[in-house]
Parts: structure tokens; C-alpha cells; sequence
């Protein structure tokens, strides 16, 4: 199937290329009759929002692909509606080149086998231990004899209590250059078995931060590492979250029952780019601490399943002081966790059928 493009940038066209398809670009709307039984992809800064009917109605034997670049969390939830409506696939707002080609792989039904090694975690508000959870699996999954970097991604809180020589701010111009070498990562802070790159100390600098930079880092780490943690933290508006949606072979969500008004719309976000409640592990943190709701209850109403329920502890602390059940119950996921990424055997238990 031919891709005819209309306002997409060079360098996705190029990524698209690379990855197999054939791309026609165009200058204007091409005629129906040349993309019949084609793909027909645009912009909404090509073709507005108030011209999707029209489009729809001009291309009635085409496969139509809408990017929509408008930025902001709550601007294209109707927009998205719309295209479903008129049976127009969608993209959201920063979406990378990679995301593009998986959902084009998705339409065409091209499927294909990929196990990434990338964990990433994320909050469903802010202080709900997103960072400590984190730190805890990079380190035991270091202690299970895996080369970890844990990176530190939310960029408005660098989850360090210091300044360190090396910070993802202070990285960003080698990101920026495409200029990172294994040696980089091999400066990376030391700590508890593996290597941890702190996250941004410049606040001012948050929105600054481009997709393109998040995905190159993501990618050059897991070159150097056997598994790569990220913690992308608990707000939205980032490009380090979004790219860590759609970049992730394995999705944490550290939450708490308090937070199901916060889950909701995470989980309708989550939606608009594909994913759904059972894409993600949940976590509950703070589990001994009582609510209205139970956790098992918060899981059965939005279809996740829980994967740990850990307890509350003293805040401030570098290491979550594990008791030996809570341990081994993390060892356990750890495990599973490294079976399902192809780094570790699957190991069958015995019982009275064996």
C-alpha cells in the first residue's frame, strides 16, 4: 500500500522509509482516483479540523491517517471523536516518528514480534512514590544479576537531593546533538547496583524538553544496558511522558485507591494513544493505609490488574525498608518481569500434577 503524505515533516517521511513503507509526498491534496485503496496521511495544520468531513467525504475509498499537532492535554479529546466517527485513524499531539510507524504497522496488520527492555513508571499524582518504586526495582533487578540504568524522567522533579556532575539537564546538549556514547553512560551515579541518571534540575526548562530528545536517550540506553527503568513521574505535560506511553514494553502505574478521580482521565489519556487499562501493572503504594474503596475494587473498575500492593513507610528515605515477605514478593515480579522481557527462564513450580 502506497502513503501518500500531505505536511508531514522530512525526517518522519525519511523514518517511515526506513521502516519499509512507500511514501508518496505531496505539495497539495492529491486526486481521489490515485489514492484509492491507498493511504491518505495529513496534518491538522494542512487540513483543520472543521474540513475532516469534507476530507472524509472527497477520499470515500481511502484509508485516511489524521496527525494532529495541537499540543495540550484536553484539546483533542473531541477531535478524536470525531475521527471515529468518520472512520479516520487518529494520532495524538506528540507523537514521535517510531509511534507513527507502530500505528501504521497496526492498521496495514503488519505485526511483528519486538521485546524492548524498557520498565517505565509512572504516578497518578505527585508524592505518590513513583521515584522510590522506581529505585526499588533498578535495584532488584540489579541484585538479579542484570546491568540496570535507571533513568530519571520526570522532569519536574529531578527525585535527587542534590546536584550531581552528571543530570539529565546537564546531558540534554549531548541528547540535543545526538552526540551520547557509552561512556556517558558509564558516568552515570552509582547506586545500589546500578546506574542512575538523576532527572532535570532546570524547572524552567521542562517544556523545552522535545520528544525526539526523550526517544534518542531511551533508545541510546538500551544499548547499554540489559534493562532500562525510567521513572516518567505523574504529569502529563511532558515530552518525556508521552514518549514514555508509547515507547515502554512494560507500563507501571504506582497509585493509590484515594486516587481514582486522578485514574479516570490518566486512563482516557492513555486511550487516545492506543493503550488501555490492561497495558498497565498497577502498584498500589501505601496499601495498609485505609480508604473508602479497596485496591481490588480500584482494579476491578477500570480492568487493570494490580501487580504489588506495598505498604506505607516513613517518608524521606532512600531505600523503602522491605521486610523479608514484602522482599521476596518483589523478587517475585522482578522475576516475571524478566521472563516476560526474554531475559530470564520461565521457571513452573511444582504441584500435584507434576
Amino acid at each position: 500500500m502506497k502513503i501518500f503524505s500531505y505536511g508531514m515533516d522530512q525526517l518522519t517521511i525519511n523514518e517511515l522509509k526506513l521502516a519499509g513503507f512507500t511514501v508518496v509526498t505531496q505539495n497539495v491534496l492529491p486526486e481521489p482516483s490515485q489514492t484509492q485503496g491507498q493511504m491518505l496521511m495529513v496534518t491538522s495544520e494542512q487540513v483543520p479540523v472543521s474540513g475532516l468531513s469534507e476530507l472524509r467525504q472527497g477520499y470515500p475509498n481511502s484509508s485516511i491517517l489524521y496527525i494532529y499537532r495541537q499540543k495540550g492535554v484536553r484539546s483533542y479529546q473531541a477531535i478524536h471523536m470525531l475521527c471515529e466517527s468518520l472512520g479516520i485513524f487518529f494520532i495524538p499531539p506528540r507523537a514521535t516518528s517510531s509511534a507513527i510507524v507502530e500505528k501504521l504497522r497496526y492498521i496495514l496488520e503488519d505485526e511483528r514480534e519486538e521485546r524492548g527492555n524498557l520498565v517505565g513508571f509512572f504516578g497518578s499524582g505527585p508524592g505518590i512514590g513513583c521515584t522510590s518504586i522506581a529505585k526499588l526495582f533498578a535495584r532488584r533487578i540489579a541484585a538479579a544479576g542484570q546491568r540496570v540504568i535507571l533513568l530519571g524522567l520526570d522532569l519536574y522533579d529531578p527525585g535527587f537531593d542534590r546536584k550531581t556532575a552528571i543530570s539529565l539537564d546537564r546531558l540534554r546538549p549531548r541528547m540535543t546533538g545526538k552526540m551520547l556514547q557509552a561512556a556517558d553512560f558509564e558516568s552515570l551515579v552509582k547506586q545500589e547496583g546500578y546506574a542512575y541518571l538523576p532527572g532535570n534540575f532546570d524547572y524552567l526548562s521542562v517544556q523545552d524538553y522535545q520528544e525526539e530528545e526523550i526517544e534518542y536517550l531511551l533508545t541510546q540506553a538500551a544499548g547499554n544496558a540489559d534493562v532500562v527503568v525510567a521513572d516518567f513521574g505523574s504529569i502529563p505535560e511532558s515530552a518525556a511522558w508521552y514518549v514514555g506511553m508509547q515507547k515502554t514494553a512494560l507500563r507501571m502505574m504506582v497509585t493509590h485507591p484515594k486516587h481514582e478521580y486522578r485514574l479516570q482521565p490518566l486512563m482516557e489519556l492513555a486511550g487516545h494513544m492506543d493503550l488501555h487499562p490492561q497495558d498497565f501493572q498497577w502498584i498500589i503504594n501505601r496499601s495498609n493505609v485505609e480508604e473508602m474503596s479497596s485496591p481490588k475494587n480500584l482494579a476491578l473498575r477500570f480492568g487493570s490488574e494490580i501487580l504489588l500492593e506495598l505498604p506505607y513507610y516513613q517518608p524521606f528515605q532512600d531505600s523503602l525498608p522491605l521486610g523479608k515477605r514484602e522482599l521476596q514478593q518483589v523478587d517475585d515480579k522482578v522475576h516475571a518481569l524478566l521472563v516476560s522481557l526474554g531475559m530470564a527462564p520461565e521457571v513452573r513450580k511444582k504441584g500435584i500434577f507434576q
